[in-house]
């Protein structure tokens, strides 16, 4: 899969029922399947070129004005095409909307345009034409299902678009002989909505598990929160204004030490669920040990980070932790917080000055939280946990 860039879904009913690969496949999926169809543009430039020699050789070898025309509006639309498609992609890598409808319906446009071409061929009752155009026919098959794999139905249009008239004018040459491809064309066509469809299965396969192992690495597999992984790749690509709070349970150790380590890990998920109720839909919580946890927590100033860390530390004190069997502990916790870009301008140096100030608090009483701010003495600057 090399399309990763995302793609505007179609808006018009029809080409929405063409491109959708199934009710049970996820948006993220469904996102880059779409991709796919917008990948190799330099197949689409090779069918386009050789759409226009095909046209030469008619020019010149049929008398009459019909191939001139065909060719001046084979060649305007296979531009603007390509055109179109470029930009697209051009879009999709700068996150913007793209004109995916337009897109589809020019693909459309075009096998239908060598479908009268197909056609066009074979009543002309020209050997050497005819056999150009049944190896267009068949050497168009194998780009169509390669590039629109991912969506079966749109592949399957695609083909019946050039195929079919190509097999009206096989009736319509005068040769009888050719009338078998009437009997041919429909095992054809299975054939090719047979191995769309297998293919399609194949990739949603892929995808999903490639999905899920990208998930799980960056997953704590106890809590389902954010792993140190997951944490550092949301970190990298964070921006605007958010604050980062450091978490340390305090007494944990003693939970672990009396009832065993299963009663610890219950606490450690009813400690997630906490967390998860008290913070805002969009805010980030991972797991990056035994008992610390990060929040990012975007759009928010620092200012209101210290009543935020205060919530934080009543809901996880607020009740006892049922351990089952009618035991129950209760536990603290401690915070440090640091907030960008005020205190530090990387993701890095601000998870360390966080850190640093959870220090401080773990070091003189535990159960409160602290800001690690930049102060400045006799012009120099110099970092401290205030």
């Amino acid at each position: 899969m090399n399309s990763r860039y995302k793609f505007t879904q179609p808006s018009i009913p029809l080409l929405k029922w063409l491109t959708c690969p199934g009710p049970s496949v996820p948006d993220h999926i469904r996102d880059i399947l779409l991709g796919e169809l917008f990948s190799s543009p330099t197949a689409v430039l090779m069918a386009i070129l050789n759409g226009v020699i095909l046209n030469i050789v008619a020019l010149f070898s049929h008398s009459g004005s019909f191939f001139f025309l065909f060719m001046i509006f084979d060649v305007a639309l296979s531009a603007a095409r390509y055109l179109v498609l470029r930009r697209a992609s051009r879009l999709a890598k700068r996150g913007l909307p793209t004109p995916t409808d337009l897109c589809l319906t020019m693909a459309i446009l075009w096998c239908g345009l060598q479908g009268v071409m197909a056609f066009a061929f074979m009543i002309t009752n020209v050997p050497f034409l005819q056999v150009l155009s049944a190896l267009t026919v068949m050497g168009l098959t194998g780009p169509v299902c390669a590039r629109n794999y991912s969506a079966p139905r749109f592949a399957f249009l695609l083909i019946c678009l050039y195929n079919l008239p190509f097999v009206a004018g096989c009736a319509f040459s005068g040769d009888r002989w050719l009338w078998v491809t009437f009997i041919q064309t429909p095992i054809f066509l299975y054939g090719c909505m047979q191995i769309l469809s297998r293919f399609q299965m194949m990739a949603v396969r892929t995808l999903q598990a490639e999905y899920k192992s990208n998930q799980d690495a960056r997953q704590d597999s106890l809590t389902k929160l954010l792993n140190r992984p997951g944490l550092a790749d949301f970190l990298s690509s964070a921006s605007g204004q958010y604050a980062l709070f450091y978490l340390d349970l305090d007494g944990f150790k003693q939970v672990n030490d009396a009832y065993g380590h299963l009663s610890g890990d219950k606490v450690l998920i009813e400690v997630a669920h906490r967390l998860m109720s008290r913070t805002r839909s969009k805010d980030i919580i991972a797991r990056i040990g035994g008992d610390e946890f990060v929040i990012v927590a975007p759009d928010m100033p620092a200012s209101e980070a210290g009543t935020f860390a205060e919530k934080i530390i009543q809901r996880i004190t607020e009740t006892p932790y049922d351990l089952g069997d009618g035991k129950t502990a209760r536990i603290g916790i401690s915070i440090g917080f640091a907030a960008y870009p005020d205190d530090s301008q990387t993701p890095e140096e601000l998870l360390s000055k966080a850190d640093a100030a959870l220090y401080e608090v773990k070091h003189t009483g535990k159960g409160s939280h602290r800001r690690f701010m930049r102060v400045y003495d006799t012009g120099s600057p110099e970092q401290k946990v205030a």
